[in-house]
């Protein structure tokens, strides 16, 4: 793994932690990206993925969400869940247009303040 990606635990759940803060340009956020495909890739088919995303202080553009679906959609036809996203870092109208998207298409993704409320409604997502 690189250094924008790795697996952490919170309360017994693993959770892949993508941490997206400060990136300067759209090519170093699309090589991040990779390194989440990467390991989303290796895990068998119908692992339930747990993904915290941290994109304090970084631009997130058109290219680099066409990218993140691009990933998600090799995802679902490797047989991988949808997985529950908490998203960490998004303020102002881009919060606002996320929230919104959420309600109809993803109510699997959810912006979140901190890290610490990132990491618990993800572990609230695990049926057990």
């Amino acid at each position: 793994m690189g250094n924008r990606v790795q697996w952490i635990e919170h309360q017994g759940e693993r959770i892949i932690f993508c941490d997206y803060t400060s990136i300067p340009t759209e090519a170093e956020f699309l090589r991040a990206i990779g390194e989440m495909e990467n390991e989303v890739l290796k895990e068998e088919p119908g692992t339930l993925i747990l993904m915290l995303i941290d994109v304090t202080g970084s631009l997130v553009t058109a290219n680099v969400t066409a990218r993140a679906r691009e990933v998600a959609a090799a995802a679902r036809e490797k047989g991988i869940p949808s997985s529950p996203t908490a998203i960490v870092g998004v303020s102002g109208p881009a919060k606002k247009a996320i929230v919104l998207a959420m309600q109809f298409l993803r109510p699997d993704l959810r912006t979140t303040d901190s890290i610490a409320e990132a990491k618990d409604w993800l572990v609230s997502r695990v049926v057990k």
